[in-house]
């Protein structure tokens, strides 16, 4: 896409606020972490690493996924792929992110969580030091493991909170697995002062939104499209205001959930009233970027310059900076916004 508008979005200061660690590993990055840590792959070549990236189905995605987390050892793995992953949101203007770490994944290991988020804090350290991109953890945690596996990972995600994890979250099967069974997590979460965020309506229904707005008191849903089923609960949530869906349609038409970019909502989305932001979920394993999701709005949404203006300020209204650094980047937001318009002729 060339034209104003694209040069525009390129250039307009973003947040990302749903990406995953585990899916921006790249893979030279893979394959060097393989070999450093001396972990098999089905493929000993670099060639061979970017074909099992090219996944034709849903599980062929998660196997990949699972290879990337088992390839992250020590402290020093998780600080290289926290500082490229920062760099790379940083070229694309990114000023905050918010990246999610899968906390079972490494607690099936037995992983020392100070080491993990100590080399997670050191990569992006590193990158602010360089770029002043601004990034912060969070815990996704799959809800196919045990509760009582939750319960220690908000505790984990606590003693975290020294190196900056702001947020705690459920994702993975929420078809088998609804939200009632995580009420008291939630709880948990909430009052040792972690912001709360569910994966819901990407698999599921309505209802999964309903449970994880009303049992559990989120702050955002990550992808959320198919609240729209339920129009009674979607405009309550418009005129709600405060709970924002974050967005990432490339994601859901590369693990099928969505059959086409033709019949994906995020128009609808965009046109019920919903706080919507845009983000790249997993990039290196989706073949997208945060840029690249707005250039897609813009191009198969018709996402207009006001549209796009509209939900990059969004990402930086729900971000989980405090309130006084949320309400100065929003300023920077608008005021960077206006000067490119002006300069662009927009």
């Amino acid at each position: 896409m060339h034209s104003p508008l694209a040069e525009f979005i390129r250039r307009m200061p973003k947040c990302e606020l749903h990406v995953h660690l585990e899916g921006s590993i790249t893979p030279k990055t893979l394959l060097e972490l393989a070999t450093k840590n001396a972990i098999s792959l089905p493929a000993n070549d670099l060639a061979g690493v970017e074909r099992m990236f090219q996944y034709e189905h849903f599980l062929g995605f998660l196997d990949v996924y699972r290879t990337c987390a088992r390839c992250l050892i020590h402290g020093e793995d998780f600080e290289r792929v926290a500082y490229e992953l920062a760099i790379d949101l940083a070229q694309q203007q990114v000023r905050y992110a918010e990246v999610m770490l899968s906390p079972a994944q490494h607690m099936q290991r037995n992983m020392d969580f100070d080491e993990i988020l100590g080399g997670v804090a050191a990569g992006f350290a590193r990158a602010e030091r360089e770029t002043g991109i601004l990034c912060r953890p969070a815990f996704d945690f799959g809800r196919q493991f045990s509760l009582d596996q939750a319960l220690r990972a908000v505790e984990l995600a606590q003693a975290g909170m020294k190196y900056g994890v702001v947020a705690f979250s459920i994702g993975g099967d929420e078809a088998n697995y609804p939200p009632e069974p995580f009420v008291e997590v939630f709880a948990l979460a909430k009052a040792v002062g972690l912001h709360v965020m569910a994966h819901a309506g990407e698999v599921a229904g309505a209802n999964s939104v309903r449970g994880a707005v009303e049992m559990l008191g989120v702050d955002r849903i990550g992808h959320g499209f198919r609240v729209l089923e339920d129009s009674e609960l979607t405009e309550f949530l418009a005129r709600r205001g405060d709970i924002t869906f974050d967005v990432c349609p490339t994601s859901n038409i590369r693990t099928g959930v969505v059959a086409s970019f033709e019949q994906h909502p995020l128009r609808q989305m965009l046109d019920a009233g919903l706080p919507i932001t845009l983000n790249s979920d997993d990039p290196v394993l989706f073949n997208t970027s945060v840029t690249g999701e707005y250039l897609l709005a813009a191009e198969r949404f018709d996402f207009a310059l006001a549209d796009i203006c509209k939900v990059a300020l969004q990402s930086a209204k729900a971000s989980f900076l405090p309130a006084e650094q949320r309400q100065q980047l929003l300023i920077e937001f608008e005021q960077q916004q206006a000067d490119l318009r002006r300069e662009l002729g927009l």
